[in-house]
């Protein structure tokens, strides 16, 4: 970036027309894995399996408190641990970091084959609690678990298991901090999108976000903490930076302005949790004063999109008046 010697930018890629787009998260996508040994297991094998979760964007929804099945299966195996012995095979959920998982599930196996119907009813128990506690947000949330006698299987050691749920149990997740500049606007967030078993790790993907940057880093630091006790590591990919929020911002204040003067009402000043173009700017070049506008379009990043043209002119015409007020 520097040829630029403006430190304006107005960026023209908004998708609502009178919403002036004026900060967005920065974030990566962080994957902690686990080294796993496994051995020989007989025994009853159950299988649990959590889903009928709603699920949803991990940035525009990681506000809405919805229940994350990766994080909540953690809470269920560690539970199960303080009464009954077991060793995991396998614990799978989740399709994309960037997604609240809304299925997963934990194959394990019972050394004692007597605790089938006790074991039945706790998770039957477990199912009952989170029912109850996510009845607004995930209503047809649901945990059950089935059985298969005299099975053999490659399961986790005793000390892998632990370190298995231990992990899962710790690892963070969700809203981590609120802005404090802008009400309503979650500052730093993460999600586990992904938990996956391979043949000799756990891999357990995030989405982190945050709109300053440096709590962006801390939340991998988190991760990176835990899982170098625990004999494993991280690795990262995807970053892209921050845009902050700019307090004295006056080219905020000329959109302001003149939109109130064209429009007889107030723009509606926003922020997303989520990645714009405008944080790479932002990044390189001090001092930049940035704004995001756009007309008015619907179902983006599909075959059904659409760009109002009315809206077009509309915005057209305030960008030129937008123009002529710079320069003065």
């Amino acid at each position: 970036c520097s040829p630029l010697k403006s430190r304006i930018m107005l960026n023209l890629d908004s998708e609502d027309e009178g919403s002036l787009l004026v900060s967005c998260a920065g974030g990566v996508s962080t994957t902690a894995h686990l080294p796993l040994t496994f051995e020989k297991t007989n025994g009853l094998t159950a299988e649990i399996t959590i889903s009928g979760l709603v699920g949803g964007h991990s940035g525009t929804e990681i506000n809405k408190d919805k229940a994350n099945s990766n994080r909540l299966m953690g809470r269920t195996l560690y539970a199960l641990s303080k009464k009954y012995d077991f060793s995991l095979v396998s614990v799978n959920g989740g399709l994309k970091d960037n997604a609240i998982p809304n299925k997963t599930t934990a194959v394990l196996m019972l050394t004692n084959d007597g605790v089938k119907d006790a074991f039945a009813s706790s998770v039957s128990e477990m199912n009952d609690t989170y029912k109850h506690e996510y009845a607004v947000t995930d209503p047809s949330l649901s945990a059950t678990v089935s059985f298969s006698d005299n099975t053999s299987a490659d399961a986790m050691t005793k000390q892998s298991t632990k370190a298995f749920i231990t992990a899962l149990v710790n690892l963070p997740g969700g809203v981590h901090r609120m802005s404090h500049d802008i009400d309503g606007l979650v500052q730093t967030s993460l999600n586990m999108g992904i938990l996956k078993t391979t043949e000799n790790e756990m891999q357990a993907s995030f989405s982190i976000r945050s709109s300053v940057s440096s709590e962006k880093f801390m939340l991998m630091d988190m991760i990176s903490c835990l899982m170098d006790s625990l004999g494993g590591y991280i690795t990262n990919f995807g970053e892209y930076p921050a845009w902050e929020f700019k307090q004295d911002s006056k080219l905020r204040q000329v959109l302001v302005d003149v939109y109130e003067e064209m429009y007889q009402k107030e723009p509606v000043v926003n922020v997303i949790h989520a990645g714009l173009e405008c944080g790479l700017f932002y990044e390189k070049i001090a001092g930049l004063d940035c704004v995001s506008i756009g007309p008015d379009m619907q179902d983006i990043h599909t075959s059904e999109e659409k760009l109002s043209i009315s809206s077009v002119e509309r915005v057209w015409n305030y960008l030129l008046e937008v123009l002529k007020r710079i320069k003065e």
